[in-house]
């Protein structure tokens, strides 16, 4: 038996060339970000649409955006592609029959609220018009997908955890995998306080009489990698512990509990060979149009005009879903958070001159008077990864506040 302990990703590379949103989106935001040489003859390469996304009973997200010039000189263009926001975006059947409508959202996220359920032996397809132009993948087979098996993990020596995912099919058929996933991360304050100064009300208030206090917070974080794994060359068709992420301690991933939800999907033996040939040809020279073994060409299609150039592809399933946590305080793991430190000020005249220069209040002296700290040190909403927020997900399992 094989072991798959290993993720392959798609790195973002350090110097200026096109930007594409290239990897598969499903529950992401933000899919992995590769960089591409513009090949000899492709001019400036700006503006071609990418199309990324799953066509799902329960969870249909598709992203549309556009390259970037290489031209360009704005850095923030190369990490956030124009997203396409007028799109019409819909499943449809292969009699024409319009399943469901995508609604956008944000940016060129477009998502599809209503739940519809695929029917035996219909293939489906992603229907895009954008003004004159009409854009639409190959019509598609749901692929079934086998339940997830486990999903553990393990502490190393340097202690970063692994997470690892393992799966069969119960019918021995080949398996070609892509996983996807979302991680939550309870995190805490360093410093309890019972004061805080809002700067909406002008005023210091007392947390324990606000319900909003910012001792603890959620936090959330997407897969940015393409992780695929196929049992295309095993006698079992059995992948066991195929590592899907690695957390590193020096963050708040370590604060208190952490929880992993992941998504695996079934592709066929046609979407995985595109997958893999696009990884691999990313891995091996960094370019999208380097020679490689077959082309890259996706199944999205321009039907206004077949010359013009669309990237991405499309699958239908239904993922498998399963949920991992690790209580990181109660195995003594908290202290690898490495938080920041927190020097003590009494250098402010007031809380709101405090609050304007990044303080918070920490305590009191023995006269009454107020104590400072870095705010990040008594508002866990200031500590930036994972954009950390008052929100608990619906499933947590404690009753912090």
């Amino acid at each position: 038996m094989l072991s798959f302990k290993q993720t392959y990703s798609i790195q973002k590379m350090n110097y200026k060339y096109i930007v594409f949103y290239i990897a598969l989106l499903i529950y992401l935001p933000a899919g992995c970000i590769s960089t591409f040489e513009n090949p000899e003859g492709t001019g400036d390469m700006a503006g071609i649409l990418v199309v990324e996304g799953v066509i799902a009973e329960e969870s249909t997200k598709i992203n549309l955006s556009r390259t970037v010039a290489l031209s360009d000189d704005n850095p923030l263009r190369y990490e956030n592609p124009q997203g396409v926001s007028n799109a019409s975006v819909r499943i449809i059947d292969e009699e024409n029959n319009i399943i469901a409508v995508a609604e956008r959202v944000a940016g060129g996220s477009y998502i599809v609220n209503e739940r519809f359920s695929f029917v035996p032996d219909m293939k489906y397809a992603l229907d895009i018009r954008l003004g004159d132009n009409h854009y639409q993948s190959a019509f598609v087979a749901p692929a079934s997908t086998p339940a997830i098996d486990e999903v553990t993990w393990e502490l190393n020596d340097d202690n970063s955890i692994d997470i690892f995912v393992s799966t069969h099919d119960p019918n021995n058929e080949t398996l070609y995998c892509l996983w996807d996933f979302m991680e939550n991360w309870e995190l805490k304050a360093r410093y309890r306080t019972l004061d805080r100064y809002d700067p909406t009300a002008g005023k210091v208030i007392p947390q324990s009489l606000t319900g909003d206090n910012r001792y603890y917070c959620w936090a959330t974080g997407y897969s940015n990698s393409l992780l695929l794994a196929s049992t295309e060359k095993l006698r079992e068709s059995v992948i066991r512990d195929y590592r899907i992420h690695t957390l590193q301690p020096g963050n708040s991933r370590y604060s208190l509990l952490y929880s992993i939800t992941v998504n695996q999907y079934s592709l066929s033996k046609e979407s995985s060979a595109y997958f893999n040939n696009l990884l691999k040809n990313i891995e091996e020279s960094g370019s999208l149009f380097a020679p490689q073994p077959s082309e890259i060409s996706g199944n999205i299609r321009c039907l206004s005009d077949p010359n013009e150039t669309v990237i991405g592809y499309v699958f239908a399933a239904k993922p498998a879903t399963s949920r991992l946590f690790i209580p990181m305080a109660e195995l003594n793991l908290s202290h690898l958070e490495n938080p920041p430190s927190c020097p003590e000020s009494q250098q402010f005249d007031n809380p709101a001159s405090a609050y304007n220069r990044g303080y918070g209040i920490y305590g009191t002296d023995n006269l009454g008077r107020y104590l400072y700290v870095p705010r990040r040190c008594v508002d866990c909403t200031q500590s930036g990864l994972g954009n950390p927020n008052k929100t608990k997900p619906d499933y947590w399992p404690n009753d912090h506040q």
